[in-house]
């Protein structure tokens, strides 16, 4: 969905652009904010993510398939810019679904090269309850910033929609999802550079392969409810996290604050 001039202008969405998103996420299990980030930050952020990208692949092994990596983000400008980490279009959707007192506990980014392959389709949160057909609300939101133009050829990523963050908790077993996934509607994200994308973090998915000639770098910042924790820990600064702003320490106030 697109924003309004408005709203854009104002830094802030109108209720009725919250609820339907809310909406969107719960139903659909996702939606997405086209375009939204300027140009010139978006230009910024993707010559500095592929300066720390091509240090990140010299010196380590890709980790998650053929010619894809996961790398986590340096908690540092441009990254950790307001923009990104407290944006005012995200954060009253997160927070409506999550609760006001939510965390992000995770700063990364999912980067396909050319030659990449198609992952496993999957959730990127194990089953609590894999014993239960029970369905729970919301645990977490990824938020995904595509840093070039998600296209056709370069690797988009594929969401299944309408439901699979929905299914009962003992149906996301990997043997599940490989079975069920080819039968049921698929879609890949088409989006500009800039926009955000907030789903479910259980809603079905994978990486597509990238037939470009370039890397398709995707920022990813992962909201929880606040009960929630997790093995992944955003390492940053102690002088970062004190310029950060309240509501902003608030956010990462679980995480590793170095010397």
């Amino acid at each position: 969905m697109k924003l309004s001039a408005e709203e854009l202008e104002s830094r802030s969405l109108k209720p009725e652009t919250i609820e339907f998103a809310v909406e969107q996420i719960k139903v659909n299990g996702y939606v997405v904010f086209e375009d939204v980030l300027g140009h010139a930050k978006v230009q910024e952020l993707h010559k500095r993510f592929m300066e720390v990208f091509a240090i990140h692949i010299a010196n380590n092994p890709l980790n998650r398939g053929k010619n894809r990596t996961q790398m986590n983000l340096p908690f540092a400008q441009p990254f950790n810019d307001a923009d990104i980490i407290e944006n005012p279009f995200v954060l009253p959707v997160v927070e409506a679904l999550l609760g006001a007192n939510c965390t992000c506990r995770y700063f990364a980014s999912d980067t396909p090269l050319p030659g990449s392959d198609y992952q496993l389709v999957h959730s990127d949160l194990q089953a609590m309850y894999p014993e239960s057909s029970v369905i729970l609300p919301a645990t977490g939101i990824v938020l995904n910033i595509p840093l070039v133009d998600f296209r056709e050829d370069n690797g988009p990523l594929e969401i299944w929609p309408g439901g699979t963050h929905l299914m009962p908790e003992n149906a996301n077993r990997v043997d599940n999802l490989q079975a069920l996934a080819p039968v049921m509607h698929s879609e890949p994200v088409l989006m500009p550079a800039g926009s955000l994308l907030l789903r479910d973090i259980r809603m079905w998915h994978r990486g597509t392969p990238n037939r470009s000639d370039a890397a398709r770098p995707n920022m990813a910042l992962v909201y929880f409810r606040s009960w929630f924790n997790t093995e992944s820990k955003v390492r940053m600064p102690i002088e970062s996290y004190e310029s950060l702003s309240e509501r902003a320490k608030k956010l990462f106030r679980f995480e590793e604050i170095i010397p």
